[in-house]
């Protein structure tokens, strides 16, 4: 595939988003409806200005009322005559309104009143016989308390209002498509509705607009239909969407032509990365792909450097470069593995080796000659054990032979075999033979141990009592 196919692809894809991405947001904004004046603009200088008008006036007459010597009196004396004359007298002053005088013994007469409110407005509409237009009358409370503050009665001012259905009338609604409902809160909770305007189906179609007219317990609710500028424009969002159609066919076409391609590449990769964790490498990792080849190659020659130096430092970090066999290090590793396995029952252990006269050599002949003795020593060891023994180095000339799954008197054995095996003479340098002998100490690891280095300890006292007994010895010293 040329090497530009990619590029491609993402131009394309690219540009396919584009155009989506333009149909998206043109969609979005043609959908939007137009701005429209909210409805409480459009209504309050006309209704709700004289409906919050006449409450305020009528409160304004009720707490006046309310006040009175006369309207005190008349609760003072608890005389019911008394209290009809006032109110008739104030009834005679103003023919529009009707005042009415209730003790707190009397709230039945108050529709939906609530002892304990300073302030509620009522309001209820008589028929004037079938056909004919209703009328509304708004009425609200008052209390009536006396010098102490003891609440008395009430006031109850009521005042028709005729022109309730033509301030109704003048309502402006939106557009043809639009519906309002002059709402009644009532002391239920429940809500009545006094008058329509408009087509009542839009209702179910749409969230309405809320108007509240203060001072009184009448809402007025719109409900409209906005069309979508969407739907006008459907016959080019149409074209829109048989373009991104297309373009999406294409898209999907090159995606699976490179589909397969790209899948085989990145198995590639993967396996590599996957190998190189393991530590291995194969020889080759073919693609499918020309863009993935040179990555790919580049990782697999930083891998092959990376695994040959990690082999390389590990290699030094675990070996004693001397005598070509495990350092301390990697003895001590390898002890705590083994002390590690004794909860499974097993057995293992421990031989301390001390090269005899090793110093002496050093003196007389040079250190030369003493790193090959050293030398020879760790030649013998690993020609005369097992595969399966632990050989190490543990510094100078003392070396140690750790024996995995071999109980004490198995290594007593092998110790003996292995002194028998190795040569009598070794020649360390021109004209200069040396006897190979060696004194031990053996041991074994023991489940009381408190660590893995007490079995090396018990085998360091055996290799001494070795040494003072005249070398060329193996002591044993089991665990308590």
């Amino acid at each position: 595939m040329p090497h530009t196919s990619i590029l491609r692809f993402g131009l394309i894809l690219a540009a396919a988003l584009v155009l989506l991405a333009g149909l998206v947001t043109a969609a979005f904004y043609l959908s939007r409806p137009q701005e429209q004046p909210a409805p409480e603009e459009l209504d309050k200088p006309v209704m709700a200005t004289q409906i919050e008008f006449l409450a305020e006036a009528m409160q304004r007459s009720a707490a006046q009322i309310a006040a009175h010597p006369q309207t005190l009196s008349c609760f003072a004396s608890a005389a019911p005559e008394v209290c009809q004359a006032q109110a008739a007298n104030l009834h005679a002053l103003n023919h529009d309104a009707t005042v009415l005088f209730v003790t707190d013994g009397q709230n039945q007469l108050l529709p939906g009143f609530l002892p304990g409110e300073t302030r509620r407005l009522i309001a209820g509409a008589g028929q004037n016989g079938a056909g004919a237009a209703a009328t509304f009358s708004l009425s609200l409370s008052h209390p009536v308390a006396n010098a102490e503050g003891k609440r008395l009665g009430f006031v109850i001012v009521e005042q028709s209002v005729p022109q309730l259905q033509a301030l109704f009338d003048t309502l402006p609604l939106p557009d043809a498509a639009a519906y309002a409902e002059l709402q009644q809160s009532q002391s239920d909770g429940a809500v009545s509705v006094l008058m329509r305007r408009g087509n009542q189906a839009i209702k179910q179609r749409s969230q309405p607009n809320w108007i509240a007219l203060a001072g009184t317990p009448w809402t007025i609710a719109v409900w409209r239909h906005d069309k979508p500028a969407i739907e006008k424009l459907a016959p080019y969002a149409m074209g829109w969407l048989v373009a991104s159609l297309v373009i999406a066919i294409l898209v999907m076409a090159i995606m699976l032509s490179v589909r397969n391609r790209v899948t085989d590449s990145l198995r590639m990769l993967v396996k590599l990365t996957n190998d190189l964790r393991q530590q291995r490498l194969r020889a080759d990792y073919p693609v499918s792909l020309d863009e993935f080849r040179p990555p790919l190659e580049t990782m697999l020659k930083l891998g092959r450097v990376m695994l040959g130096r990690q082999k390389e430092v590990t290699s030094q970090a675990r070996m004693d470069h001397l005598s070509q066999v495990n350092n301390r290090r990697s003895f001590d590793e390898k002890q705590k593995e083994l002390f590690a396995s004794l909860k499974d029952g097993w057995s293992h252990s421990l031989l301390i080796l001390d090269i005899d006269n090793f110093k002496q050599v050093n003196d007389t002949f040079g250190h030369e000659a003493g790193d090959q003795l050293i030398i020879k020593f760790g030649e013998a060891l690993k020609a005369c054990l097992r595969n399966s023994d632990f050989i190490a180095r543990l510094g100078g000339d003392e070396f140690s032979v750790l024996f995995p799954f071999t109980p004490l008197e198995r290594a007593r054995e092998l110790a003996e075999r292995l002194r028998a095996k190795m040569p009598e003479n070794v020649e360390l340098i021109p004209g200069v033979t040396q006897k190979l002998s060696w004194s031990g100490g053996l041991s074994e690891f023991s489940r009381d141990d408190k660590g893995e280095n007490e079995a090396l300890a018990r085998a360091d006292a055996a290799l001494l009592e070795a040494k003072r007994g005249g070398r060329n010895a193996t002591r044993v010293k089991a665990a308590a």
